[in-house]
């Protein structure tokens, strides 16, 4: 069992990495009064960090709600990148970054399928539902 650890460590920590660092960021922007994005934007990627966050606390908890929001976030965000990959829908550039778009997406698509694919493998599903179960 312990080796089917490692991915959890692994998604758990870069979560609540991404999630930090993004927060910071933002936060560090506003107080210089450097930002230049919309408030929309704004409020969007804070909640989105702090919901990052969030689940990478709850699936070092093994919390069954958080890996459930986690797989269902991935997907979310996939089919986001597939849309985008596709021209359907077309971003405004608010949330544009010094990274080139078609990079970001590439890695988030690898990087969504790849914690999808290794959560839904039924020795780390029965890690989530045990534990589920044990706390009912």
């Amino acid at each position: 069992m312990r080796k089917n650890k490692w991915g959890i460590l692994f998604f758990a920590f870069t979560e609540i990495l991404i999630g930090t660092i993004t927060l910071v960021a933002v936060v560090a922007s506003l107080m210089r009064g450097a930002s230049t994005k919309p408030l929309e934007v704004v409020i969007f990627v804070l909640a989105t960090a702090i919901i990052a966050i969030g689940l990478g606390i709850g699936i070092l908890r093994y919390n069954l709600t958080s890996y459930n929001l986690l797989i269902y976030f991935s997907s979310i965000i996939i089919l986001s990148k597939v849309l985008i990959f596709g021209k359907i829908m077309v971003l405004n550039g608010a949330l544009e970054t010094a990274i080139p778009s078609s990079v970001k997406n590439i890695i988030s698509v690898l990087y969504h399928g790849l914690l999808i694919f290794y959560f839904k493998q039924k020795p780390i599903r029965e890690l989530f539902n045990k534990e589920a179960n044990i706390t009912k």
